[in-house]
């Protein structure tokens, strides 16, 4: 079993357990703290507990949801988004049903910059293809390195700089008003004091996702700073800067790579081969008629082949697997 299924699989339990005791007046301030050492422990944990709560509110045409009438789960970070509504049967035989709503979801069938002045003290740090890794930095901070992904850190005690050059990096920003920490990407800069927030570096630009507090995105010297706040989505290069709003569950279904997962809601097959061809070495290759369908699911980012099944089963689209890359076609009429 992978560990996002590991991770989820305890996120369903956390819910269940929490469902139980409060109807029976047993939830506690122990098993509370438990729950946020939990939670605490991995932006995943978190991530995933709340899209797991998320996908039985949207689930409620199954079964009827009951507000919780016990005590509230303090808000922590992406928590406090989430309002604590629960399924009343929910329980340990449920879990292979919240796996299901991700794993099978398929069937829906609905320039790189280099830190020059970074000084001796820099330090790089480089995933592969398909793999992902978490930092902990010497100012509290921690930072998860998506697929393919190239990053420079440089903190000291009079600066907290990172680099950017390549791929895509989630932060989780230990507040420090007097060192404020800053992630350079090619002309583009964001700069936070504490907050959380993600950045990818794109072909012509960045794209910043805030996902508590704000930041700053400055382009060049002199250029007038666009402040972003929780729920802000901005793409930026060196000319434009585009700003727009996500609900939480839809800032939750862009992190699903912090669990191995690619979540997608009515995309266009071509936009999601894009996306497979990021965490892996077998290639997509999808004829234009076939790039029109739309698809919504959550896919393991790393079955590529088993994301091209789906695809024959689902949409009777012919799939023809090779060593380097997977062509998907409309069937000859």
């Amino acid at each position: 079993m992978s560990d996002w299924q590991d991770i989820e699989i305890r996120a369903a339990d956390w819910i269940a357990e929490r469902d139980r005791r409060l109807q029976d007046d047993s939830w506690d301030t122990q098993r509370e703290s438990a729950l946020e050492a939990w939670l605490d422990a991995a932006t995943a944990h978190r991530v995933a507990y709340l899209r797991l709560e998320a996908a039985w509110r949207r689930a409620d045409r199954m079964q009827a949801l009951r507000p919780v009438t016990g005590p509230p789960v303090q808000p922590h970070r992406l928590r406090g988004w989430v309002s604590q509504v629960r399924p009343s049967w929910l329980g340990r035989a449920a879990v292979p049903m919240l796996l299901m709503l991700f794993v099978g979801a398929g069937l829906w069938v609905r320039e790189a910059s280099t830190p020059a002045d970074s000084g001796p003290a820099a330090e790089v740090h480089v995933t592969e293809r398909g793999s992902r890794t978490q930092l902990a930095l010497p100012d509290g901070s921690r930072v998860t390195l998506n697929t393919a992904t190239r990053l420079s850190t440089a903190i000291s005690p009079t600066r907290r700089s990172v680099w950017l050059d390549e791929g895509e990096a989630h932060f989780e920003i230990s507040p420090d008003p007097g060192r404020p920490f800053e992630v350079v990407v090619g002309s583009q800069r964001v700069r936070v004091l504490g907050t959380t927030f993600s950045v990818r570096r794109e072909p012509h630009g960045v794209r910043v996702s805030v996902l508590e507090g704000r930041v700053q995105l400055l382009g060049d010297r002199g250029t007038r700073p666009t402040l972003l706040t929780r729920g802000d989505v901005a793409l930026a290069n060196d000319r434009h800067v585009v700003v727009s709003r996500r609900s939480p569950h839809q800032l939750l279904d862009e992190l699903a790579w912090l669990e191995g997962k690619l979540v997608f809601d009515q995309a266009s097959l071509a936009d999601v081969a894009r996306e497979f061809n990021r965490y892996s070495a077998r290639q997509l290759l999808v004829d234009e008629t076939a790039a029109r369908i739309q698809v919504g699911g959550a896919f393991d980012a790393a079955n590529v082949e088993g994301f091209a099944r789906l695809l024959h089963a689902g949409f009777g689209l012919d799939v023809r697997i090779g060593n380097d890359e997977i062509r998907i076609s409309s069937p000859a009429r």
